[in-house]
């Protein structure tokens, strides 16, 4: 049997923070949040789920699209000057723990996939008087590499603004790319000298910066909290980009399944290319099927007192029989046993 080929840019493996500050941007031009997603497999309201997540593929996708509409090449320089440390989610809130700037950023970039970041993130010291952050894309696309080195290098600086000062700007920023005709938008923003066709991305600052003190910091609850956003940031394996569309869509629905050609409808593809896809990625649709129905069987028995005749109604089954059999088969427990305290595997440890 040969192998199956694996296409790491399609992982659903970070936070849509990206995606939802293209969608505030481009909203408030007036675009409309659910066309910019139409065949991406997720919409707006997933993107209030916690535990969502997206690909590569999916935010390049939606970032092409958001160009078109907005007109101005400059998009990834809009997107990043609208952040805020609250956009980088846990790992935001846990740098507002840190006692200097250089701190919380060290603890940013430990944390970078799950703050969202779609670019490998390194910082370090340059030299006695400059630190460094440097930047490389996951995945080869030179179409893409100027907006999303831009997102992140201007979310950082508007960070370090709100934290240490409207004042703070960086020495010097050097990026790989040809110097695009929007470059002065570059000097305007950084207020720095700015160099194209460099060997490497990268943005060199001021060590005075690095240690420059937070207000937010306090030393006597610094660690603890720090131990609970690291305990919550502990996420499970990333899924392929389709697996969570359609996981998605079945979660809306799983009272009654729609077939498999609903479902490939709504991603734009063929019931036979998505059966296809979904066997070159080990698993079948009756298998996502069971998993969410797992899913949301585990939260309502935990979650509620609904009779268990209303539980297998809630998740597609036509008698609690057939349900008690198949929770069986998923969980190797009963229902019952779940209520009662016991721990049931998590819903994707044994799809």
């Amino acid at each position: 049997m040969t192998a199956k080929s694996h296409h790491p840019d399609s992982d659903a493996d970070v936070p849509p923070h990206v995606i939802r500050q293209v969608l505030q941007l481009l909203a408030s031009r007036g675009h409309s949040p659910e066309r910019l997603c139409k065949g991406l497999g997720f919409t707006p309201e997933n993107l209030c789920d916690a535990s969502f997540r997206v690909s590569y593929r999916q935010t390049s996708l939606l970032v092409k699209r958001a160009m078109q509409r907005w007109g101005d090449p400059a998009l990834g320089i809009a997107t990043g000057a609208r952040q805020t440390v609250v956009c980088f989610g846990l790992p935001g809130l846990g740098m507002l723990t840190c006692a200097t700037l250089g701190e919380a950023f060290h603890y940013l970039v430990r944390h970078q996939r799950a703050a969202g970041a779609l670019t490998v993130n390194e910082l370090g010291i340059l030299d006695e008087h400059h630190f460094v952050a440097e930047v490389t894309t996951r995945f080869h696309d030179p179409e893409m590499e100027p907006f999303f080195i831009e997102e992140i290098f201007v979310s950082s600086v508007e960070v370090s603004r709100a934290l240490v000062g409207s004042h703070f700007r960086p020495a010097r920023l050097e990026l790989r790319y040809p110097r695009p005709a929007y470059a002065s938008a570059y000097n305007e923003y950084f207020r720095c000298p700015v160099a194209f066709n460099a060997p490497m991305n990268r943005l060199i600052c001021d060590m005075a910066w690095f240690h420059c003190p937070l207000p937010t910091h306090d030393r006597y609850m610094q660690a603890t909290l720090q131990a609970q956003i690291d305990k919550l940031l502990d996420v499970d394996q990333p899924r392929n980009d389709l697996v969570e569309s359609i996981m998605n869509l079945l979660r809306v629905s799983i009272d009654e399944v729609p077939g498999l050609a609903a479902i490939g409808a709504a991603l734009n593809l063929s019931e036979r290319t998505l059966r296809r896809r979904l066997s070159d990625l080990n698993t079948s649709y009756q298998r996502l099927v069971d998993q969410v129905r797992y899913e949301c069987a585990l939260d309502l028995l935990k979650r509620s007192d609904m009779p268990l005749v209303d539980v297998a109604m809630a998740t597609g089954f036509t008698d609690a029989r057939n349900f008690r059999r198949a929770f069986k088969r998923w969980s190797g427990m009963l229902p019952n046993q779940v209520r009662q305290g016991a721990a049931a595997p998590r819903p994707n440890a044994w799809a």
